[in-house]
Order: C-alpha cells, then sequence, then structure tokens
C-alpha cells in the first residue's frame, strides 16, 4: 500500500496524530458535556419571571438528537467513503455506513417529532443551547478533518483512499459545520426572543359609559363623594 500511493503507514500515522488525541476529548465532550447544560438552563430559567413547565422533557429530547445527528454524521462520512474508494470490497463499509445510519435516523426522527410537541418553538432557550453545543462540537471535528485533508494533499506522493476518506470527512462535516452555523445564526438574530411567549395578551383599554367618561376597571369601588377618603378641594376640607 505504502509503495502504491507513495505514503506509508508511518506517515498515515503522523496524519492521523492529532485526531489521536482530539477525538476522544470530543467523544467525552458529546456524552458528558451535554449534561452540563441541563444546570445552565436551569440557572438561566430561574433568572426568567416565568417558568418552564418542560424544561427537563427539552433537555433530554435535545440531548438524544444531538447524539443521533452526530452518529448520522459518523454513518454518512462512512457511507461517502465507500462510494468513492478504489477498493473492491467495500461491503463491509456499507454495512457499517448504514449501521451507523439506520439506528440514528431512526431516533433522531423520533426525537424530531417529540420536540415539536413541546413548547419549544415558543420557549427556544434549551433549543439554543443545545444548537450552540452542536455548532461547537461539528466545528471542531470539521475543522480537524480539513487540516488533515490539507496535510493528505500536500504530502508528496498519492494519498489513495486514506486521502479519499479525507476528503469524505471533509464534505460531510464541513457541510453540517456551516448548515448548522445558519440555523444558530438565524435562531440567534432572527428567531423569536429566548424564553419569552409570543401570545401575551396586552391588558383592555378603560371602558367608557354612556356619558363618555372612563368607568372603573372591575373589582376597584368607585371613588366619588360621600365615600372615604373624601374628593374635593382642598379649602373645603
Amino acid at each position: 500500500m505504502g509503495d502504491r500511493y507513495g505514503i506509508s503507514p508511518l506517515d498515515m500515522m503522523s496524519l492521523l496524530g492529532p485526531m489521536m488525541v482530539i477525538v476522544p476529548m470530543l467523544l467525552w465532550f458529546l456524552v458528558v458535556g451535554p449534561l452540563v447544560l441541563y444546570p445552565v438552563a436551569r440557572w438561566r430559567q430561574n433568572r426568567e419571571p416565568y417558568g418552564d413547565p418542560q424544561l427537563g422533557m427539552k433537555v433530554a429530547l435535545h440531548y438524544f438528537k444531538l447524539l443521533a445527528f452526530q452518529l448520522l454524521l459518523i454513518g454518512g462520512t462512512m457511507l461517502l467513503y465507500a462510494i468513492i474508494s478504489k477498493g473492491t470490497e467495500k461491503g463491509d463499509l456499507y454495512r457499517a455506513a448504514f449501521g451507523f445510519l439506520v439506528p440514528a435516523g431512526i431516533v433522531f426522527g423520533v426525537h424530531m417529532v417529540m420536540i415539536q410537541k413541546t413548547n419549544d418553538a415558543v420557549m427556544s432557550g434549551v433549543r439554543r443551547l443545545f444548537l450552540g453545543y452542536n455548532l461547537l462540537v461539528t466545528g471542531i471535528l470539521g475543522f480537524g478533518a480539513l487540516v488533515l485533508g490539507f496535510q493528505a494533499l500536500f504530502a508528496k506522493g498519492d494519498v489513495g483512499d486514506p486521502g479519499r476518506f479525507f476528503l469524505a470527512s471533509i464534505l460531510v462535516y464541513c457541510g453540517a459545520w456551516a448548515a448548522i452555523g445558519v440555523q444558530f445564526t438565524r435562531l440567534v438574530l432572527g428567531g423569536p426572543s429566548s424564553g419569552m411567549p409570543q401570545n401575551v395578551v396586552p391588558p383592555a383599554p378603560p371602558s367608557t359609559n354612556a356619558s363618555g367618561s372612563v368607568s372603573a376597571q372591575p373589582g376597584l369601588p368607585p371613588l366619588s363623594a360621600g365615600q372615604y377618603p373624601p374628593i374635593g378641594p382642598r379649602g373645603s376640607e
């Protein structure tokens, strides 16, 4: 393999060296990191004048949606690599790719439907937290794939299938990075305010009687002569 493509396994290990450190850290952040978002969401909610009774449920739904999304990216990368690779034995790659895509797609779709049945469209604080975290994780992976892809591009000789794997990673992760970035920007700049209900009913204007004077609001006693305290000029006391 090294003589045919001009790159040795030792060279490939040097190219993949940074990923050996980044990937385990990102996996740890992917599994444990979102759990930290619940205290953050709870803290932000306590500062609001109104409560969100569905906060915990939305955190759980967005958490599993985030995990399923990252598994979809892994499966998509493996499937694209299986398509563009030059090897003849691609059956194992296809089976492994669909082994990620099918369960991740089911979990992602089910949780998307369940999220739409909550108040997430109106109170979007949890969605902002998880979308920003997903942007961070996907961006780091996409940036790492981009760096490794250019390392393979400028390497001496033909990198062969490893270079095609980097190309597949760049297309999948950088494309997802850009899509999440656009979605997050629209949510922050053009979306509804975090946690602010849109269906706030303004108070009713004061009503007027037949003579044109403003009538008293319900629940308030009318202020007229003969009641305490008396209303009149200071000199009449």
